[in-house]
């Protein structure tokens, strides 16, 4: 099964690889995996926000980022909604890929390996990267593999 935010982006990277697999693999769509709600940042760089946004923009710079953009989603709010949909993708205790975006995926590592979300901009996750958990009923999971672009080699982008 594949789960993967509603989103275009994501939603098209999980629909392509679910084709390309060699048995029908199913795919959900869920908004609970959707990138952070960055409010009135939304479309400007980091150095636009700085500028316009300062305040808020240094709280969300202390802490790991424990604050909320401007207008938009807190911290807490997409851990919780992320770790949700991480729990619900593993309870069956099934393989199961999760198309998701660099925030909200950095936010479930933290969930799934029991970290403070102030822990999450330590994780690196780069565009089209891989990461794996695995995930036994009874054992709290466990870091496979992180940030993996091995797949990428050749390909210009």
């Amino acid at each position: 099964m594949i789960y993967t935010s509603d989103l275009n982006r994501a939603s098209e990277t999980a629909k392509i690889i679910a084709a390309r697999q060699p048995g029908e693999i199913p795919v959900v769509a869920t908004p609970e995996l959707r990138e952070c709600d960055y409010g009135q940042w939304e479309g400007l760089t980091r150095p636009e926000v700085a500028v316009r946004f300062k305040e808020d923009w240094e709280i969300w710079n202390k802490g790991g980022r424990t604050g909320s953009p401007t207008g938009g989603e807190d911290s807490l709010s997409l851990a919780g909604r992320g770790g949700r949909a991480f729990d619900a993708a593993v309870r069956e205790g099934k393989t199961v890929l999760i198309s998701t975006h660099r925030v909200t995926l950095r936010a479930i590592l933290c969930h799934a390996l029991g970290l403070e979300q102030a822990f999450r901009d330590r994780f690196v996750v780069m565009n089209c990267s891989l990461s794996a958990l695995e995930c036994r009923p009874g054992y709290r999971p466990r870091l496979m593999f992180l940030n993996d672009t091995c797949h990428l080699d050749g390909v210009e982008i």
